[in-house]
C-alpha cells in the first residue's frame, strides 16, 4: 500500500507538468463516461425500473389480439377490458397470477369548497393499492372495504396535486371534497413517484362493487387489467392459461370479443414501450416507434463512444510513453520490476479516469436532464413513473465504467512501454526514439478504430436525421399552423341530459366564434392526422364490395378551418348540417376503393352503424356530394385509409365528445396566446366545463403525439454521434500533434537537406489522410451491417442510403483533415537549427 500511495503521489506530480495532455485526456474520457452514464440511466430506468411497484419485474398487462387483424395496425394488441366478474374469474381460475387489479380513467372536477380543479382520475379495484404495494406518504391508501356497496366514499390524492393545488398542506387529509359533485373524504396522499395505472393520474377512487344491488342494471367496468406473475411462471405459460380463461368468458358475451382472438400477456414494460404507452407514433391505430430497440441501440452506441474515448486516451498515453522511454529504461535498469512499472502507469491512467469520472458525472447530470425532457410522456394506460436520474444503480455503473476505462486506457500503453528492450533506449541520443510512424503502428491502429467506430455512429445518426426529415415533411393534406384545438365537456352533466349538453355546447361555439383573433371555427369528432373517428363497415348498394371506412362527423366550416382541398364536387353546406342531410364527402382513397375509375358523385354508400332500429334502413345511406383530396388521418407513416365526412348533426352524440365537443379554431397569430381567452369564454357559459389534456395549439400537440418518440431516438442517438465526432477530432489532432513533436528531429534533418515547407505539409497530411482512409473504409463496411439494426427506428429511407453515407464520409474527411492541418502547419515552421539540437 505504501508503494501504491507513492505511485499515486508521483502520478499526480507527473501529470501536473503536462496540463494540456491531462486536460485533453480528462475531457475526452469525461465525455465518454458521461454519455454512457446518461444512456444507462435511460436504459435501466425505462426498461428495468419503470414502475415503483413491489416486484415490478413480474407486472404484466392482460391483452387481446384479434386473429383476423391481417397485419392491420388498427387491430394490433389491445388491452383486455372487462367487468368485476371477469376480473374475479381470472383471479380465481388462474394459477399463473398471484393477483390482478383493474383501473379505468376519467377526467373529473374536484371542488374544495372554493373552486373547481380539473383532475385525472383512476377508478381502481379495491385491491389495487395492496397489489401495487407502495405505502402512502400521508394517511392510507384505498382498502378492499372502500369498494363495497354502501361504504363511505373516499379518495386518495397524488403528490403533484397535493403540492400544486393545496400547497403541500398535510391538514387536507381527512377533509371532505366534492368529486364530480359527489362528497368524498381524502384519506391519503401518495409519494411523488407513484402514478399507478396512469401517466397523468392525480386522484384515485375505488370502483364500487354494485353486484347484487337493487336497481343496478350492469356492473362497472374495471378498465385495463394488470396482474403479477407467480415466481417461476413464464409469460408464455401465463398467456396460454389466460387464453383458455378468456375464451371461456367470451362464450357468455360474444359481442364484446372478436370472432377469432387470442388472449395474451404482455410485460408491463413492453406495454409501456408499445403504442398504448410512450412508443406511439400516430396513435394506437398506427405503427409505433420501437423505443425498446432504440434503448438497446443507444446503449450499444455509447459503448462504442466509450471505446472511442478510451482509444484516443490510450493513444495519447502511448505517445506520452514514447516520450518517457528513456525514463522507463532508467527505472528498469535501476531494478524496477515490470509489474511495478505497469502498476505505476496504470495508476496514472486511473488518476485520469477518476478525474474524468468526476467531470463525467457533471456532464451526466445535465445530460440526464436533457434526456428526461425529450422522453415521450403520454396519458395512456400505464407509465409516467420512470425517473431518469443518477440513482445508486447508475452511479455504481459509472464507477464500474471508471475501472473499465482505467484498464482500456492504461493497460495496453503500460504493457507496450515496459515490454521493449531497454538497451536501445539507454543508448539513444534523443527522446522518443520510437516516435517515427514506422514504430507507431499500434497508435495508428487505435486512430483507425476511433474513425471506424465514429463512422458507424454517424451513419446511424444520419439515417435517423434523414428519416425524421422525411417524416416531418410529408404533406398531411391539412394545415396545422395557427390552429387551436379545444375539447371541452361537463363531467357533472348526466348522460340523460343530451339536450342540455347540446345547448351549453352551442353557447360555447357562439362565444368562441366572436373571440378577437379567431378567423374560422369548425366542429369535428376526431384529431386530423392522428386519430380519426371510428371505422365502420361500408358498402355500395348493388355491389358486393365491403370495406371498413372512417366516418368523420363535422361542420360545414371544417374545409376552410383546416385548409383542406377538394378534388371534385362540393363540400358540406350550412343547410346540409342544419337539416342533418344524409350526404357525405369522401376522400380520394375511398372513391378509388369503392368506385374505381367511375365518377362517385351522386352515388350512395351504406354505413350499417348508422342504422336506427326505429327508422327505415334508408337512414344508413349517404349520398356522395364531393371528393376530398387525401388527408393522412392515421398519421404520416400509415397509408391513407377510406374516409367519409358527414354532418355532425346526424344521429345521437353529434355534439358529443365525452359529453361535449371538439373544436378547431383558425387564428390570425400564435394560437397559444388565445388559450386564456378561450378558457374564460367557456367558463363564462358553464364553470363546470373541463378541458381535455390535448387542448392547445394543435401543431404542438400533433407534433408531441406523432413525432415525440422519433424525436427521442433522434436526439439521443445524434447526441452520441456528435460526441463521437468531437472525440475523433480530439484524437486525430492530439495524435498528429504528438507525432509531429516526436518527429521534430527528423523534420529538421529533412528541411536542412532542402525539403520545402509545402513538402513537409504534404508528408504529414498524407499520413493523416492514410489513417482517415483506412478508418473510413473499415467503418463503412461495419456500418453496412450494423445500420440494419436501426430498421425499426427509421422510416422512408434505406438502411444503406448512399446520400447519408456520402455525407458522413465527407464530414469525417473534412474534420479529420482539419484536425491534421494544424499539426502539419506547425511542422512546416520548425527551425532546422533548433530541430537538429532537439533533445
Amino acid at each position: 500500500m505504501d508503494g501504491l500511495v507513492r505511485d499515486f503521489r508521483y502520478a499526480v506530480r507527473s501529470l501536473r507538468k503536462d496540463r494540456r495532455f491531462v486536460g485533453t485526456s480528462v475531457f475526452a474520457l469525461a465525455l465518454g463516461i458521461g454519455a454512457a452514464t446518461v444512456a444507462f440511466s435511460a436504459f435501466y430506468n425505462l426498461l428495468f425500473n419503470a414502475f415503483a411497484a413491489k416486484d415490478a419485474s413480474r407486472l404484466v398487462v392482460l391483452s387481446v389480439q384479434n386473429a383476423e387483424s391481417l397485419g392491420l395496425p388498427e387491430l394490433n394488441l389491445q388491452p383486455l377490458e372487462g367487468s368485476l366478474s371477469d376480473l374475479d374469474a381470472i383471479r380465481g381460475q388462474s394459477r399463473a397470477f398471484e393477483d390482478a387489479a383493474g383501473s379505468a380513467h376519467e377526467i373529473e372536477l374536484l371542488n374544495d369548497g372554493k373552486d373547481n380543479h380539473q383532475v385525472y382520475v383512476a377508478k381502481v379495484t379495491g385491491n389495487a393499492f395492496d397489489f401495487y404495494g407502495v405505502p402512502p406518504m400521508l394517511g392510507r391508501g384505498i382498502l378492499g372495504d372502500d369498494a363495497k356497496a354502501g361504504a363511505a366514499p373516499v379518495f386518495v390524492m397524488g403528490y403533484r396535486t397535493w403540492t400544486g393545488e393545496f400547497g403541500a398542506d398535510p391538514s387536507v387529509v381527512g377533509k371532505n371534497f366534492l368529486l364530480n359533485g359527489e362528497p368524498r373524504t381524502l384519506v391519503g396522499v401518495m409519494p411523488p413517484r407513484f402514478q399507478a395505472f396512469g401517466a397523468m393520474q392525480q386522484v384515485w377512487v375505488p370502483i364500487t362493487d354494485t353486484r347484487g344491488t337493487v336497481g343496478t342494471a350492469s356492473e362497472p367496468s374495471v378498465g385495463t387489467i394488470m396482474a403479477r406473475l407467480r415466481r417461476g411462471v413464464s409469460i408464455e405459460a401465463a398467456s396460454a392459461e389466460l387464453d383458455v380463461i378468456v375464451k371461456r368468458l367470451a362464450q357468455s358475451k360474444p359481442k364484446e370479443f372478436p370472432k377469432h382472438f387470442t388472449a395474451r400477456v404482455q410485460s408491463a414494460t413492453d406495454f409501456l414501450m408499445g403504442p398504448f404507452g410512450i412508443g406511439s407514433a400516430g396513435g394506437p391505430e398506427a405503427e409505433h416507434f420501437n423505443i425498446k430497440h432504440m434503448l438497446y441501440d443507444l446503449l450499444a452506441g455509447v459503448m462504442m463512444l466509450l471505446l472511442i474515448a478510451c482509444s484516443g486516451v490510450a493513444n495519447l498515453l502511448l505517445a506520452r510513453a514514447a516520450v518517457r522511454e528513456k525514463e522507463i529504461a532508467v527505472r528498469s535498469a535501476l531494478g524496477a520490476t515490470r509489474w511495478h512499472l505497469v502498476q505505476q502507469l496504470l495508476v496514472e491512467s486511473s488518476v485520469l479516469a477518476i478525474a474524468a469520472c468526476a467531470l463525467g458525472c457533471v456532464f451526466a447530470y445535465f445530460g440526464v436532464e436533457g434526456v428526461a425532457a425529450v422522453v415521450p410522456h403520454k396519458g395512456h394506460s400505464i407509465g409516467g413513473e420512470a425517473v431518469i436520474g443518477l440513482d445508486f444503480t447508475v452511479l455504481f455503473f459509472t464507477l464500474g465504467l471508471t475501472a473499465l476505462t482505467t484498464l482500456l486506457c492504461g493497460l495496453a500503453p503500460a504493457l507496450h512501454a515496459v515490454g521493449r528492450d531497454v538497451q536501445p533506449m539507454l543508448t539513444g541520443s534523443g527522446k522518443g526514439t520510437g516516435g517515427s510512424f514506422r514504430h507507431g503502428k499500434f497508435r495508428a491502429g487505435l486512430v483507425i478504430v476511433e474513425i471506424a467506430l465514429s463512422i458507424v455512429l454517424l451513419a446511424g445518426a444520419g439515417l435517423m436525421i434523414r428519416s425524421f426529415y422525411e417524416l416531418t415533411h410529408i404533406d398531411l393534406g391539412f394545415n396545422a399552423k395557427n390552429l387551436l384545438f379545444v375539447a371541452t365537456w361537463s363531467p357533472l352533466a348526466s348522460n340523460s341530459e343530451p339536450d342540455k349538453q347540446g345547448i351549453i355546447f352551442k353557447k360555447v361555439v357562439e362565444r368562441l366564434q366572436v373571440l378577437p383573433g379567431v378567423t374560422e371555427l369548425a366542429i369535428n369528432n376526431s384529431l386530423p392526422g392522428y386519430n380519426p373517428s371510428r371505422r365502420y363497415e361500408a358498402t355500395v348498394p348493388g355491389s358486393t364490395h365491403s370495406e371498413r371506412a372512417g366516418f368523420d362527423k363535422c361542420s360545414e366550416s371544417l374545409l376552410r378551418t383546416l385548409e383542406m382541398q377538394m378534388a371534385g364536387g362540393r363540400w358540406l353546406s350550412q343547410g346540409d348540417v342544419d337539416s342533418a342531410q344524409h350526404v357525405a364527402v369522401i376522400n380520394q382513397t375511398m372513391a378509388t376503393h369503392f368506385f374505381g375509375t367511375e365518377n362517385p358523385l351522386g352515388r350512395q354508400v351504406l354505413a350499417k352503424a348508422f342504422e336506427d332500429k326505429n327508422q327505415p334502413p334508408r337512414d344508413a345511406y349517404f349520398q356522395i356530394i364531393g371528393v376530398l383530396r387525401d388527408v393522412k388521418d392515421f398519421g404520416p407513416q400509415v397509408p391513407v385509409l377510406p374516409m367519409a365526412f358527414v354532418p355532425y348533426t346526424i344521429g345521437d352524440g353529434g355534439l358529443s365528445y365525452l359529453g361535449g365537443g371538439i373544436l378547431f379554431l383558425r387564428t390570425k397569430g400564435d394560437p397559444g396566446l388565445l388559450m386564456n381567452a378561450v378558457r374564460n369564454a367557456v367558463w363564462a357559459v358553464d364553470r363546470n366545463q373541463a378541458f381535455s389534456p390535448e387542448t392547445g395549439p394543435y401543431r404542438e400537440e400533433f407534433y408531441r403525439l406523432t413525432y415525440s418518440a422519433h424525436e427521442f431516438g433522434l436526439t439521443t442517438f445524434t447526441g452520441v454521434a456528435g460526441v463521437a465526432l468531437v472525440l475523433v477530432v480530439i484524437g486525430v489532432f492530439s495524435v498528429m500533434a504528438y507525432t509531429v513533436s516526436l518527429q521534430t528531429q527528423e523534420i529538421g534533418i529533412r528541411m536542412a537537406l532542402g525539403a520545402l515547407p509545402v513538402e513537409i505539409l504534404q508528408m504529414v497530411m498524407r499520413k493523416g489522410f492514410a489513417l482517415l482512409a483506412a478508418g473510413i473504409f473499415i467503418g463503412l463496411f461495419a456500418s453496412y451491417g450494423l445500420t440494419r439494426f436501426l430498421t425499426s427506428q427509421i422510416w422512408g429511407v434505406s438502411p444503406t442510403d448512399p446520400w447519408t453515407f456520402g455525407a458522413v464520409v465527407a464530414l469525417v474527411v473534412g474534420v479529420g483533415l482539419a484536425a491534421c492541418y494544424l499539426p502539419a502547419r506547425r511542422a512546416t515552421q520548425v527551425d532546422p537549427l533548433v530541430a537538429l539540437r532537439y533533445e
